[in-house]
């Protein structure tokens, strides 16, 4: 088997990043793992585990990486960091993994790059593995390890879109959107407050993130046994709501081209009383340098009028294993080590990631430093992925065209959605 080293591309620093996503998938096998007893002697288990891990700042992966030789004594994890940011670090993997490199054995991989590489074939098929414990992971999280019915990863940290709010202003934050746009027009014009809400409509991943919220909270779907199919009422009625916010000035016009740090910098300097933003931002807008330290609270994203529940987008990365790893045992204790509870309490104090465990969203050492998570927990719970296809970066480009069209009057609602049902399901067919 072919075998490269790794360590020819080190030489800088990953930056994580959950919105990213480029290229394409090819065909390709997948291979199932094998079976791995719990029961057994972690000291009679040895082997190397050759691992590549995002740039961390705070030693906290060193610390996960510590407790796993612990417990496992004789498996060498030797750790890689890959130089460049996110789009650079998947082609570099991308490039040893298709080349049939048996390095890395296992990788940290953002949620969107799950399909692609599964539908290529480098990926381990853990279905078995995972399901044996999949009641210790969180369901939107844990649906981020499956392409096509079956599970290529196991979950590692999560993010998700969340509601802020001001908690010196807001006693109860808002579950509809009517709320959300009655407790805005109560509240803009007094205590600072410019904007009810911001949010991000940026062409680019922020618009897709964004609407596929806004048309999931009411009601809507995106990718659906199939195909799309988003030229419907309650896609129409989520672009009719958002645009409304904008004429109404519950919005700012410039969400049209913000970004998530543009909507945190408004909140943060206390022009919001809502905003809509990754898990990112709660420490950030606690911070000394914020001026609604001390005032902001979380919940899920409200609900629209044809909708049922809240529905963040899902971002986050996970544990995959490279199909041609020459130590597939090693590493499948090796990701499902770091998968589980010990290992994300670690992260989840030490690096500040939001965990996929749902044991560590009721752990005590946990809830009383970041008493936060404990109203994170059911938004993530109920967070959706983005489609699940084997070509995710070229259906976030339709969207982001088409979303924006609408938005900017280019197009009227009905004609933009469904060009862009034609160009999806036209980009799907390229992909069978």
């Amino acid at each position: 088997m072919k075998k490269r080293n790794m360590a020819l591309f080190l030489s800088a620093v990953m930056t994580m990043g959950a919105i990213t996503a480029c290229g394409s998938g090819g065909g390709g096998s997948s291979e199932t793992a094998p079976s791995v007893d719990p029961s057994a002697n972690p000291e009679d288990i040895s082997g190397k585990v050759v691992f590549v891990s995002g740039n961390d700042t705070t030693g906290g992966v060193d610390e996960m990486i510590a407790a796993f030789n612990e417990k496992y004594p004789n498996i060498e994890v030797e750790k890689q960091v890959l130089p460049g940011a996110s789009d650079d670090v998947k082609k570099s993997l991308m490039t040893s993994l298709a080349a049939g490199d048996s390095e890395p054995d296992v990788f940290e991989c953002d949620i969107i790059w799950i399909s692609q590489f599964a539908a290529a074939g480098w990926l381990l098929d853990v279905t078995d593995n995972l399901e044996a414990k999949s009641d210790e992971y969180l369901s939107g999280p844990l649906s981020t390890c499956y392409y096509d019915g079956k599970a290529y990863a196991y979950p590692n940290y999560t993010d998700v879109g969340l509601l802020y709010y001001r908690s010196d202003l807001v006693e109860t934050p808002p579950t509809t959107w009517d709320e959300l746009v009655s407790m805005s027009q109560e509240h803009i014009g007094s205590d600072g407050i410019e904007y009810g809400y911001v949010f991000q409509a940026f062409q680019g991943e922020p618009i897709s993130c964004n609407m596929l919220e806004f048309i999931k909270q009411n009601g809507g779907t995106d990718y659906e046994d199939g195909k799309f199919a988003m030229n419907n009422e309650n896609t129409i009625g989520a672009l009719e709501f958002v645009k409304g916010l904008i004429d109404d000035g519950i919005a700012p016009e410039s969400v049209l081209a913000a970004k998530p740090d543009d909507s945190k910098a408004i909140f943060e300097e206390g022009k919001a009383l809502f905003m809509r933003n990754w898990t990112y931002a709660y420490q950030s807008a606690q911070a000394d340098t914020s001026k609604v330290a001390g005032n902001v609270g979380v919940a899920p994203l409200p609900v629209g009028p044809n909708g049922t529940e809240s529905s963040g987008t899902l971002g986050g990365w996970n544990y995959a294993i490279n199909k041609n790893s020459e130590n597939k045992e090693a590493a499948i204790i090796f990701a499902e080590f770091m998968s589980s509870y010990d290992a994300q309490k670690i992260s989840t104090l030490v690096r500040g990631t939001f965990p996929t465990n749902a044991a560590v969203y009721e752990d005590a050492e946990v809830l009383e430093a970041l008493p936060f998570l404990s109203d994170i927990q059911p938004a993530v719970d109920a967070a959706k992925p983005r489609p699940q296809v084997r070509d995710y970066a070229t259906i976030s480009s339709i969207f982001a065209v088409n979303f924006q069209r609408a938005l900017t009057g280019e197009s009227s609602f009905e004609d933009a959605m469904a060009q862009m049902d034609s160009e999806l399901n036209s980009a799907l067919e390229k992909m069978q």
